[in-house]
């Protein structure tokens, strides 16, 4: 074989071994990425309820309870398959929670983002994409509500439908259904109803505290000042519950009626006798009548007589306290005709309606007649006796 033979495998056998270096090198390169890649951190945010879990690899994050919504604690049980982690850590919101060195270092990173309510919070976890996909799971172990107030208010009208000027009574009526006591208990009946004036117990006041099962009411009083149809707003009571966290909750609106305001009427009504004979008597009855919504107060009944002389009367003049609605006072009052004629009974009545003084009137027609003679009837004969005796007379004379 010659020199250059020599050469040229020795060429070859360098080129090959610079290309075998060259590959190694790139596999190795390509490796180093796709570990850089595997070892890129992400995250993940889940909602959890009470009992509820986040699980990654071998991983578990539970949220055991809502500490205090109002200053943002969840505690959280943090724990690992196989030991070397079982924790159980409050999380302030917002402030991240590094385990097993964080998720930077191949652990896991936590962070309670918002705490929804007292149930239930939202969760951040942060690792490195190699541990795999985080997932949502429900906690093995009971979950215990402990024990929770919970407050409902009602508030109600003795009446749905008024007047103005009526009194209405206004209940508000709080219980604990829940399970807890509550506490630092507060009612807010706010703004006042423009279309009333409130006469006493308003802003309504209740127990402080009310533990499982107890109920407390408050009575306040109002007078309907306006007409209209109004919308009565809820009204809100706000609690605490042994963690300090505030609660709400409302009564339902509702709508309510005030019509104008009630007045009382009187109708008057007068039955006499008929034609009086001169001299002779009968009976006027009177009848007062409340035809109105409202009763009517301090009625004062007078009555007269045109002209004043031939019918005598005596008793039109009475006094009622009170006639309610639907309500009527009857009496009678002798009368005596004195002289012959034509004679209008005047009846007036004035009382307090509700919306001041107020005056009916009524009257009645009755006849007094003349004295009657048994002559006159004898007088009204002597013109036929006298036609008759004529007529008589003739027929004689024709007759012969």
């Amino acid at each position: 074989m010659g020199k250059k033979q020599h050469l040229d495998i020795l060429r070859l056998v360098c080129l090959a071994v610079l290309i075998l270096l060259l590959s190694t090198a790139f596999i190795g390169a390509v490796q180093g990425a796709d570990d850089d890649d595997d070892d890129e951190v992400t995250y993940n945010d889940f909602t959890l309820g009470i009992g509820d879990r986040i699980d990654i690899s071998n991983y578990r994050a539970e949220l055991i309870e809502i500490q205090s919504v109002k200053d943002g604690i969840a505690v959280l049980q943090v724990s690992r398959t196989g030991g070397g982690l079982d924790e159980q850590r409050a999380f302030l919101e917002n402030r991240a929670n590094n385990f097993a060195g964080g998720a930077e270092k191949g652990g896991i990173t936590l962070t309670v983002v918002d705490i929804l309510d007292d149930e239930s919070a939202r969760v951040r976890i942060e690792y490195q994409e190699s541990l795999g996909t985080p997932s949502r799971r429900a906690s093995d172990r009971p979950v215990s509500s402990g024990d929770k107030p919970a407050l409902t208010v009602q508030k109600s009208f003795d009446k749905s439908e008024m007047s103005v000027g009526d009194e209405v009574k206004v209940t508000v009526t709080i219980m604990n259904k829940g399970t807890g006591k509550a506490q630092n208990i507060k009612l807010d009946d706010a703004p006042p109803l423009p279309e009333f004036s409130y006469v006493a117990g308003y802003p309504p006041k209740i127990k402080d505290t009310l533990d499982p099962g107890q109920s407390d009411s408050a009575v306040y009083m109002m007078n309907a000042i306006k007409e209209g149809t109004i919308r009565v707003s809820a009204i809100q009571v706000s609690y605490t519950d042994s963690k300090d966290n505030v609660l709400l909750n409302s009564s339902e609106p509702f709508d309510i009626v005030i019509n104008p305001k009630s007045v009382a009427d009187l109708a008057i009504r007068m039955e006499v006798p008929g034609p009086l004979p001169l001299g002779g008597t009968g009976m006027a009855n009177i009848s007062i009548e409340n035809v109105g919504k409202a009763p009517a107060t301090r009625i004062e009944a007078k009555g007269d007589i045109k002209p004043p002389v031939g019918l005598e009367a005596s008793g039109f003049e009475r006094s009622f306290f009170e006639i309610p609605p639907g309500g009527e006072v009857n009496y009678s009052v002798m009368l005596s005709g004195k002289d012959s004629g034509n004679y209008t009974i005047h009846l007036k009545t004035t009382f307090d309606g509700g919306d001041g003084s107020a005056i009916r009137e009524g009257s009645a027609e009755v006849v007094v007649l003349k004295r009657e003679y048994k002559y006159e009837y004898l007088l009204l004969l002597i013109p036929i006796i006298i036609i008759a005796a004529w007529l008589y007379r003739r027929h004689r004379e024709y007759k012969y």
